[in-house]
């Protein structure tokens, strides 16, 4: 593979620059500058539709507002797959022309956390003949919210059938390098219903530094017994957010969110969970089944396979006997 000519891009980057922008006349006069990160509906002020930001204007054209700011010169991340989309149909597929005629290979990584639109541009892509189109995620870290749009695929499930109807062809890496294989054992059973192939870890007893080896493992540690573990280990502590665990001698200790966590490692992390984590430490495998999104168990998933060589699990001292995983007794 040729690495001089490898271009890193972010997604909407890649949307703005090499689809939207070349094509934008075809919708919008004003040049789109930049994109506007949108953390919320960009059309909704306290739970109410703002006026004016329809999808379409009364003379059948796009309306400016409802994919770009005020300005006209900034897209909405939200909107921004969708409006490429637009592009595409109505230039009769010009942009993907223009791919073939710069890509040999297009790599999306980090595939499970894109939504609805976005997969309409994967859709395109695949179908060239001139493009050879990888896409590469783990489904079990999709951590981010879906409720900007309503278009399918949104859950892991349909974003997998997604793949499998359109031919794309499956390799399953399911080799962990990070973690010990106690860890990822515990952290399979979050999607245990799913069917995901067993995590096998790669990491071996011989590759574990001496200083590690005299606590491995997953650990339930008591709310009572809290003070001890983290003098004696130093766990990186994983929360829901920042207010949780501030009384619970934690404040010489690195704290990290779960989402924030995603993507790091740490040699012992100690989780603060949930309610509804707690349920599932308890064995409640089915804690999460009425959840409207997978945000909250994947990021369990996520939480759980930080660590390299041990994770802690704090829970109140009542509770703990009921948790299907050995306790922590403070050797």
């Amino acid at each position: 593979m040729d690495f001089v000519n490898f271009n890193v891009k972010g997604l909407f980057t890649f949307l703005l620059e090499d689809i939207v922008r070349p094509y934008q006349k075809v919708v919008f006069n004003h040049r789109i500058r930049e994109i506007q990160f949108d953390n919320n509906n960009p059309h909704l002020r306290n739970g109410y539709n703002i006026k004016g930001r329809q999808e379409k204007l009364n003379d059948g054209r796009l309306n400016p507002l409802h994919y770009l700011t005020k300005c006209e010169t900034k897209a909405h991340t939200s909107y921004l797959s969708k409006l490429a989309t637009k592009i595409i149909k109505l230039t009769k597929k010009k942009p993907i022309s223009r791919l073939e005629d710069m890509y040999d290979y297009i790599y999306i990584d980090e595939v499970q956390d894109l939504i609805g639109w976005d997969f309409e541009i994967i859709k395109y892509i695949s179908k060239s003949k001139l493009i050879n189109l990888m896409c590469v995620g783990d489904f079990r870290q999709t951590i981010y919210d879906s409720a900007i749009t309503t278009k399918s695929p949104l859950s892991s499930d349909e974003k997998i059938k997604f793949f499998e109807e359109s031919k794309f062809t499956k390799i399953v890496l399911n080799k962990c390098h990070r973690s010990i294989q106690e860890i990822c054992d515990i952290a399979d059973t979050v999607h245990l219903k799913q069917n995901y192939q067993k995590t096998i870890s790669a990491v071996k007893n011989i590759d574990i530094d001496e200083d590690f080896k005299n606590h491995l493992g997953v650990y339930i540690v008591r709310l009572s017994m809290v003070k001890d573990y983290v003098i004696k280990y130093q766990p990186v502590v994983l929360r829901l957010n920042k207010n949780i665990g501030i009384n619970d001698n934690i404040e010489n200790l690195i704290k990290i969110t779960y989402g924030k966590s995603k993507g790091l490692g740490f040699d012992r992390v100690l989780i603060f969970p949930t309610k509804p984590y707690e349920e599932f430490f308890k064995g409640n495998v089915d804690v999460f089944e009425k959840n409207k999104t997978e945000e909250s168990k994947n990021k369990l998933y996520v939480t759980l396979t930080r660590g390299r060589y041990s994770v802690g699990i704090l829970m109140p001292d009542e509770m703990v006997n009921e948790c299907n995983i050995k306790i922590w007794e403070g050797e």
